[in-house]
Formats: C-alpha cells, sequence, structure tokens
C-alpha cells in the first residue's frame, strides 16, 4: 500500500489506536504489535516477499550472536565474512544477477567468443536494498564491539521491518533505532501533532509537486529528438524537482509516522538544491544514504588503501590525495549501481565522483585565491554563483539518472545544445507556479527540520487550522496522476 493511499491511512489510524490504547501498557506485546503490523504492511506488495525478509533477518540474529560468542578471531572472522556473503550475494542475486551477466557476456564478445546469455525471471523484492544494508550495518557495528547483539529475537526482526522505513528508508542503522525499540515509548501530544504535520507536508510534496512534474517529464523522456532545447532543459528541471519531490516527501511521511508512533528517524533530506558544492550537496541529499556508503565502502577502503601504500607519493601523486580518488571513485561507482542495474547510474555515480574529487581538490587553492582578493566566502554573489555551479552540475547528471540507456542520455544532451534552446518551451503555466511556490516555502523554511515545521506554530488555533484545511485543499485539488515512489524500484 502507498504512503499517500487511502489503504494506508486507513492501516495507520487502526495502528494508532492499537499501538498507543491496547498495547501501551506492556512494551513486548507493542513491540510484537509492530512487528505484525510492519509484515502485513511489506506483505500487501507481495506476501512471497515476507519469506526473503523473515530469512535475512533471522539469518542476520544468529551471525551477529554467533560473532559475539566466539573468542578466537578468526572464527570470529569468518562468521561475519560469512554473515556479509549471505547478505551481498542475495542482494547480488535478486539485483545483479541479470546485469553482470549480460556484461559478463558483452566483455568475452569483445574478444571473438561467443556465449549463451543466461538471465533470470526472479521478481525484485521491493526495499531489498534498504533492509539488506539495516542487516549488514548490524553485522559490522557487531563485529567491531559498536554494538551488542541483541538477543529478543523479535526487536532485531522489528529493527530490520520497520514499516516507516522498510521500502525506501532513511536507512536509520540498527545502531539508533535499537535503542529505541528497546525503551518504553510514552505518548507524547506535540510529537504526534509534530508527526502529522510533517506527513502532510510529505503528502503535499509526493502528490502535488511530484506527481504533477511526473506526467511532462515522462512524455518528454519517452520522446526526446521531438522537442526543442528549451523544451529538454524544462524537462530535466521538472525531473530534478519531481525526485525531489517524490524522495523528499516519502523521508518526510516516513519521519512523520515514526514520531506518530514515539521515533525519532534521521532526517534524510536538507533542502539541497540550495547547496554551494557537490560535498554540500550530498551532506543534504538521501543523508542516511551517503553516511551509510561513506562509514561501510569509503572509509574501509581508504584504510585499506593507505595501509598498502607507506610513502608520500605513489608514482608523483601524494598518497593523501590518491587515497581519497580511490575510495571515492569506488564507493560512487558503486552508489551509482545501487540505484540500478543500467550503466546510466553507473556514469551518473561516476560523475558525482569526478566532481567532488574536483571539489577535493580546488578547496585550498580557492581559500588561498578568495583571502588574496579579500572576498569573504559568504559573499552573497559568490554563493549565488557557486549554488549556481551545483545545481547546474546536478542536472546535467540527472540526465544520466532518467534515461534508459547511456546513448539516449547523450542524445538528450546535444539536444539542449542547439539553436532550438532559445526558442520558448512548452509549459503548463499553473505546475510552474505550484513549483515556484513550493521552493519559496522551502527557502523561507531551510533552517527547520521540515520546510512547515515552524510555519504558523505561534498563530491562534483557528488560523492554524486554516492553514492546514488549505494544505488538504491543495492536495486534493491540484493532485496529479497516482505515480509510485520512484525509490522503490532501487
Amino acid at each position: 500500500m502507498l504512503f499517500t493511499s487511502i489503504n494506508f491511512a486507513i492501516f495507520l489510524f487502526i495502528v494508532f489506536v492499537l499501538y498507543w490504547f491496547i498495547f501501551n501498557r506492556n512494551l513486548k506485546w507493542q513491540n510484537i504489535f509492530l512487528l505484525v503490523s510492519s509484515y502485513v504492511f511489506y506483505g500487501w506488495w507481495d506476501w512471497r516477499f515476507l519469506l526473503l525478509l523473515f530469512s535475512i533477518s533471522i539469518t542476520t540474529y544468529f551471525v551477529a550472536i554467533g560473532i559475539q560468542s566466539k573468542d578466537k578471531h578468526q572464527l570470529r572472522k569468518l562468521i561475519f565474512i560469512t554473515g556479509l556473503v549471505l547478505n551481498i550475494g542475495t542482494l547480488f542475486l535478486f539485483k545483479y544477477f541479470n546485469f553482470f551477466t549480460d556484461a559478463f557476456v558483452s566483455l568475452i564478445s569483445l574478444f571473438g567468443f561467443k556465449v549463451s546469455t543466461f538471465t533470470t525471471s526472479i521478481l525484485l523484492p521491493v526495499g531489498i536494498s534498504f533492509y539488506v544494508f539495516l542487516s549488514i550495518s548490524y553485522i559490522v557495528d557487531v563485529y567491531q564491539h559498536k554494538l551488542v547483539p541483541v538477543r529478543n529475537v523479535f526487536d532485531l526482526l522489528l529493527t530490520l521491518s520497520f514499516f516507516p522505513i522498510i521500502l525506501a528508508g532513511p536507512i536509520q542503522r540498527p545502531i539508533s533505532l535499537l535503542p529505541q525499540i528497546q525503551a518504553p515509548r510514552i505518548f507524547k501530544y506535540p510529537q504526534v501533532t509534530d508527526g502529522l504535520r510533517q506527513i502532510l507536508w510529505g503528502i503535499l510534496m509526493k502528490i502535488v509537486i511530484a506527481d504533477n512534474c511526473a506526467v511532462t517529464v515522462n512524455t518528454i523522456f519517452s520522446n526526446s529528438s521531438a522537442y526543442a532545447g528549451s523544451t529538454l532543459i524544462l524537462g530535466i528541471v521538472l525531473f530534478a524537482v519531481q525526485i525531489y519531490a517524490d524522495f523528499a516527501g516519502y523521508s518526510n511521511i516516513a519521519i512523520g509516522v515514526g514520531k506518530v508512533l514515539g521515533f525519532n528517524i534521521m532526517k534524510n533530506f536538507a533542502y539541497p538544491y540550495f547547496a554551494r558544492d557537490m560535498r554540500e550537496f550530498w551532506k543534504r541529499w538521501n543523508i542516511s544514504l551517503t553516511n551509510w556508503f561513506r562509514d561501510y565502502v569509503f572509509l574501509p577502503i581508504a584504510y585499506s588503501v593507505s595501509r598498502n601504500i607507506k610513502a608520500d607519493r605513489f608514482l608523483l601523486i601524494k598518497t593523501e590525495f590518491l587515497i581519497y580518488a580511490i575510495g571515492i571513485t569506488i564507493t560512487w561507482m558503486l552508489t551509482g549501481l545501487w540505484h540500478g542495474t543500467n550503466y546510466t547510474f553507473v556514469f551518473w555515480g561516476l560523475i558525482h565522483g569526478f566532481f567532488l574529487i574536483m571539489n577535493h581538490i580546488t578547496s585550498k587553492p580557492r581559500k588561498r585565491l578568495l583571502k588574496r582578493l579579500n572576498i569573504r566566502n559568504d559573499n552573497y554573489f559568490l554563493a549565488t554563483a557557486d549554488s549556481l555551479a551545483t545545481l547546474i552540475i546536478v542536472l546535467f547528471s540527472w540526465i544520466f539518472f532518467r534515461a534508459n540507456n547511456v546513448e539516449e542520455a547523450f542524445s538528450y544532451i546535444s539536444g539542449i545544445f542547439s539553436m532550438s534552446s532559445l526558442s520558448m518551451p512548452e509549459i503548463k503555466p499553473h505546475a510552474i507556479f505550484l513549483i515556484q511556490l513550493f521552493f519559496v516555502i522551502e527557502w523561507f523554511g531551510r533552517d527547520q527540520e521540515y520546510a512547515i515545521a515552524n510555519i504558523g506554530s505561534k498563530w491562534p488555533k483557528p488560523l492554524r487550522w486554516i492553514l492546514y484545511y488549505s494544505l488538504i485543499l491543495t492536495i486534493f485539488w491540484f493532485s496529479g496522476k497516482d505515480q509510485q515512489f520512484l525509490y522503490f524500484k532501487f
């Protein structure tokens, strides 16, 4: 069931009532009820997915206990590696088997060999990338003594299946979610109302902004060669708005649902299109995923490389920079692959990796230049130029993210760089107005957890209710055609 559906509204209402007013006296039964609710929610998509979710969860439970119970380092390491292989292998089988099989066959064919392609028709379980990452982080943290494995199996099953975050995050790691599951939750009216307000804003982002953009984006990308360059520019701008409003909208709903149930789920978006460079952009966009790849991919790679290079320079390159460049390149190639089994995602990841490396190279020279020119880093014109440059890079990278293949992406880009880009684009005035209004609200609310967190907080109660009813009417009046959340397929 979609977060924006009537079914989910009914489901959440039932869960809320039973959770706070029937099972609230006993933490154990409250958690078991949440676990059952989470499995019902996940099984609503396809009950067969429950078997995989349960298998991964119960395996992770025993692997973690096995790691803790063994004193010998080699045995602990063997169990740890086994747990990683089982998780990564499962993700590979369901998500990447066909992709890498086709890539291998293509590579072999370059040398004149003909190999028949073997592919599978395995259905990709929704949300598998998210709960596998949760499982991996749990095993790694237990192995590194950052977390004591939980003995109550129901607590871990709930940690890996908590319904607000199981389908598309945020990736709330067990190290922060487990303590909340194990501690009694108290009904707090301000927290519940804040959660409902954040849910409302998330639904508006998804239904009014993202879904309205999706119609035009799908039309333009389905036949990009038929449109003028100006319309292609509009198409990628609208996609940038769509994917942000879609995913940040989902995250806001998930965080809001968590608050309604007494949980604090981490912030996943912090107004990323206002970032001044690529490094800042990834501190603001999909924060939970960025932090996950930093801690479990980039840092281990950087540490491993640093152990094997003892000199200050390697092939005339500073070792410090080489470590960073290797770590970033591998991390962002994997980040791209995480998003999908298509070379377009690899290109997208490498584009961001390249500009992160460029940001690293130019950081110190930039500071010296600004100091010499006596220009403060917070200079308004400089900040505006930085933000525009960053936005342009992000927009071009989104072309690869949205295109069906690499050739289509380059064709789209070539269409932008044509004289037709000087013509007037085909636009829908009401959609542009809604997007402008949306980003105005985002700009004025950029210091808050979410854009409307404090809007009307000090207003008289009647005015606050007028605001909320206005937002609800806006959702019903301007709702776009129903679209599945984009990140469900990742």
